[in-house]
C-alpha cells in the first residue's frame, strides 16, 4: 500500500497493523505529534465521505493500492480561523444594509450577502473541531463569555427566521434580523477570529 501526504510519498512499514485505519490512526498520531492534523483522505482515486471511513478503515492493507492523505497545520488551521474573521467583518456592513437595500428595490444584492453569510458560516462550522488541533487556547475562541461553538449555535434560530421571513417576503423582519441581531453577532465572532491572526 502507498501513503503520500500531501502529496508526498510516505515511507511506512507495517508493524502489527492488520487494517488501514490502524495505520492511518498512527500516521494520524504522528500528525498530532507535529502539530498536523488529517482532513481528507481518498485511496485509489476516490475521495472518502464520512459515511465510507468505517468500511475503508476496516480494510486490510493489501486490498488497497493507494491512500492519499490531506493534513494541514496548527499555523494554517489559525489562519483559516482569521481569514474566515475577515470575511465575517466584511460583511457586517452588507447585513446592516439590507434594510436600505429592501427598500430601494435590490434584492439581488440582499440575496447575495445572505448567501455568502451562509457560506461563510459554514465553512466556520467545519473549522471549528479543528481549532483543539491548532493549539489556540479555548479562551481565545470565547466570545461574551461563551464557547465560540455554543455562540454560534445560536445563530442557526435567526437564520431559520431570516429564511422563513424571505419566503414570506416579510421585508421589515428580514431587516430588523439582519441589522439588529444577525449582524451585531457576526461582528463579535469576527473580531474574535480576526485576533487571530
Amino acid at each position: 500500500m502507498k501513503i503520500r501526504i500531501n502529496g508526498q510519498d510516505l515511507s511506512y512499514s507495517i508493524e502489527n497493523e492488520t487494517t488501514v485505519g490502524e495505520i492511518l490512526g498512527a500516521i494520524e498520531t504522528e500528525c498530532e505529534k507535529n502539530g498536523m492534523t488529517v482532513t481528507e483522505i481518498s485511496f485509489d482515486g476516490k475521495k472518502l465521505d464520512a459515511a465510507e471511513l468505517d468500511s475503508f478503515f476496516a480494510k486490510p492493507p493489501a486490498e488497497v493500492d493507494e491512500v492519499n492523505l490531506t493534513a494541514i497545520s496548527g499555523a494554517r488551521i489559525t489562519s483559516m480561523f482569521a481569514a474566515i474573521g475577515a470575511q465575517l467583518a466584511d460583511l457586517v456592513p452588507r447585513l446592516s444594509d439590507i434594510p436600505v437595500l429592501l427598500q430601494t428595490g435590490k434584492d439581488d444584492q440582499v440575496m447575495g450577502a445572505i448567501g455568502d453569510f451562509s457560506s461563510t458560516i459554514e465553512d466556520l462550522y467545519r473549522l471549528l473541531p479543528l481549532g483543539s488541533v491548532a493549539g489556540i487556547p479555548e479562551e481565545r475562541l470565547t466570545v461574551e463569555g461563551e464557547p465560540l461553538a455554543q455562540y454560534q449555535a445560536e445563530l442557526t434560530p435567526l437564520l431559520r427566521d431570516l429564511v422563513g421571513a424571505l419566503e414570506q417576503k416579510d421585508t421589515i423582519l428580514v431587516g430588523d434580523l439582519a441589522e439588529y441581531e444577525i449582524a451585531p453577532r457576526i461582528q463579535r465572532i469576527g473580531a474574535v477570529l480576526s485576533a487571530l491572526a
